[in-house]
């Protein structure tokens, strides 16, 4: 793998430059090095960690003396382990009690209705038999396994609006319809979908480019094609990166509304919340996406078995549930000799995500900024654990930061979603070795989002093929268990959570078999972009930059870091900034 010596953005040994800047590439060190001595800046001046110090994000004060003690809880449970065998036969004798007393009921029954057939006393019994209570079954072992599905997070799926697939009878060459992407993952993904609706294939042609999502080759290249007209290949379908979708789905001149397709609320029915808020824009819906990128914690088990005495998944959630507990628990990995992350960036995802207001709102007099509470948190956060000794104190991407993930490094967890395991496992993270929580906060990160262009010459195949591909089921469990996304699709992730994940599901292994829908599926359903804006990714690059400073001692406090972000954004976005 390659790393790209100006934006740092991670790629594979086949390209010679950087698709996102143009940027020359250093290679990354194969997996199988030596992980380097990490050395830490030396701060003479150290926080006391003993004293009272504010929450960065309740405003209570934190105790960081205070230790999580989740061994007494793995204590308790290996204590309710012991009883198991008794357990089991109490089982057993229950279970025939139940079909004694399904055969009295049959008996009796029998005997009241001479006249009854055999459906109707079926039907009784099973009557019967629903208002019997099941027991519970106790957990007895902490050995990660592909866990039964909890109510809590198994997604409630709902019976959605079925779409009719469109009749082929009349069409020729006049009704093909060309998909741009940047790269071969949309095409890949509407394979499976021409894989169930073969009958589409010859009216669907594939245009990509070994380009980066969000890079101005690619815009340049839809924004031209939109405006050439249907006889330079128009692209009636394309992909757009979450981070610019809403640069053309909130422009109605080149997007299409999915509403006036055909497509209605009910078709979406399973789709999650954030999903749909990202995609409609005026009562419109503008695009639609099969994937949903929730966040996670990946942590690592030995670890955790060394430091909290467990490392099952509920108990790591506990010590992760909310930022104190993160931060309190930073502090007993520290004693501990290791980092509870490798970067001060690492929580950035988790915090920024989904703003508590607007950043940018459209006035009269153009646009404005307005900094929510979620940057000041985030600056505050990133300078405790950096301070504090809490992190590597790397920077996302670059070299340390990426052998901190290996087998031997010193880190106990990173902050990453479905995709980001790919990265792992190709910078050397061991299969097995780790787990998925949801940690502090539900977050996402990234995501890919599909539009129809205005003016395709046939709006009745885009539809549907928008429609197979983000809201029909069964299309939607072929893409997880083929290419390990999670999908946008409450029904899909219930199955998939309840037996139908593919045994060689690539997550799965490297969760130790763990289902990670599960993880997944409860981050999605806590997630609210109401308030994201299409502006927001690059006001976030600044962001980072401001905080890199500030941890570094450029700047001397938030009020110094954040008034670097007012400037530049309205130097370089032409934004003023709301006083």
């Amino acid at each position: 793998m390659k790393r790209c010596v100006v934006c740092n953005k991670i790629l594979t040994n086949n390209n010679l430059k950087c698709t996102s800047c143009g940027g020359d590439l250093t290679k990354i060190p194969d997996v199988e090095d030596d992980v380097p001595n990490s050395s830490n800046t030396q701060y003479e001046q150290k926080v006391d960690i003993k004293e009272d110090k504010k929450d960065v994000l309740n405003g209570s004060n934190v105790q960081y003396e205070q230790k999580v003690d989740v061994k007494k809880e793995a204590d308790i449970k290996n204590e309710v382990g012991k009883n198991t065998d008794r357990y089991k036969k109490f089982i057993i004798a229950l279970a025939a009690f139940e079909i004694v007393a399904l055969v009295i009921i049959l008996i009796v029954i029998m005997n009241k209705k001479d006249d009854t057939n055999m459906e109707e006393v079926v039907a009784e019994i099973e009557t019967e038999e629903a208002t019997t209570e099941e027991p519970t079954e106790l957990e007895t072992t902490e050995e990660a396994t592909l866990e039964e599905p909890t109510e809590e997070t198994t997604p409630e799926a709902t019976l959605a609006a079925e779409m009719e697939a469109p009749s082929t009878d009349g069409w020729d060459e006049s009704k093909k319809i060309y998909a741009y992407s940047w790269d071969e993952d949309f095409m890949n993904r509407m394979e499976i979908v021409l894989a169930h609706y073969p009958e589409y294939r010859d009216y669907v042609e594939f245009v990509y480019y070994d380009l980066g999502g969000t890079s101005d080759e690619y815009m340049t290249i839809i924004d031209e094609c939109l405006t050439q007209g249907e006889e330079n290949n128009y692209p009636s379908l394309f992909a757009a990166d979450e981070n610019i979708a809403k640069y053309w789905s909130e422009d109605d001149t080149k997007t299409a509304n999915l509403f006036d397709l055909g497509l209605t609320a009910e078709t979406f029915a399973n789709s999650y919340d954030f999903a749909m808020q990202y995609s409609t824009y005026n009562g419109q819906l503008k695009c639609a996406t099969w994937q949903i990128c929730p966040g996670s914690v990946f942590y690592r088990r030995d670890i955790a078995m060394e430091v909290l005495g467990t490392d099952n998944p509920d108990d790591v959630q506990a010590a992760l549930e909310d930022w104190d507990t993160f931060l309190a628990l930073a502090e007993t990995m520290k004693e501990a000799g290791y980092k509870i992350v490798s970067s001060p960036e690492d929580v950035r995802h988790a915090i920024l995500d989904a703003p508590y207001q607007t950043w940018v709102t459209e006035t009269t007099d153009g646009p404005v900024l307005t900094l929510d509470a979620t940057v000041y948190q985030y600056l505050e956060l990133g300078k405790l654990i950096y301070d504090c000794d809490y992190t590597d104190n790397t920077y996302m991407w670059d070299d340390t930061w990426v052998e901190n993930m290996k087998y031997d490094a010193k880190v106990f967890c990173y902050f990453g979603c479905p995709w980001f395991i790919d990265i792992m496992t190709g910078c050397g993270a061991t299969y097995g070795n780790w787990g998925a929580v949801v940690g502090p906060a539900s977050y996402h990160w990234g995501g890919t989002y599909v539009c129809v262009g205005k003016d395709t010459n046939n709006p009745e195949l885009c539809a549907f093929l928008v429609y197979a591909l983000t809201c029909d089921t069964e299309v939607m469990i072929d893409i997880t268990n083929q290419t390990g996304d999670c999908v946008n699709n409450k029904e899909a992730n219930s199955r998939l959570i309840n037996g139908e994940l593919s045994a060689d599901n690539d997550a799965s292994l490297f969760l130790c078999g763990q289902n990670p829908i599960e993880v997944w599926a409860e981050a999605a359903e806590g997630l609210d972009l109401s308030n994201v804006t299409y502006q927001d990714f690059a006001i976030k690059e600044y962001i980072d930059n401001a905080a890199r400073f500030y941890n570094e001692g450029e700047y001397a406090s938030i009020d110094e870091a954040v008034k670097y972000i007012q400037d530049i954004v309205s130097t370089e976005l032409g934004m003023s900034t709301f006083e």
